[in-house]
């Protein structure tokens, strides 16, 4: 969704600002590039900022403080093959179980 029509930046683009460090809506503002328009978009992006940093303290209260990510190692490959599939064997000649029907 458009956060600004005048400037044509969207709810990602201004994401992607504080994602990459932006807190204020002034940093937002000069991050996306944004030039003198109608202004009415300001208010919504002071949400989005004040929103992203409550729900970044909150991220950070549950897991002890902010943490850097880091590179998962990559898994080994298995060096034994995979086991063979099972197989199902049918019984032939059997008897079939009786159905019954309600009088």
């Amino acid at each position: 969704m458009y956060v600004c029509i005048c400037n044509a930046v969207t709810e990602d683009d201004v994401h992607g600002c504080m994602a990459s460090g932006c807190t204020t809506a002034k940093a937002v503002k000069a991050a996306c590039g944004f030039k003198p328009g109608c202004g009415l978009c300001t208010k919504r992006i002071h949400t989005m900022v004040s929103e992203y940093r409550d729900s970044t303290a909150l991220a950070d209260a549950l897991a002890g403080g902010p943490h850097a990510l880091a590179a998962v190692p990559e898994a080994p490959l298995a060096s034994s093959p995979l086991p063979a599939p099972a197989q199902v064997v049918h019984e032939v000649g059997g008897s079939a179980p009786a159905s019954s029907t309600a009088a």
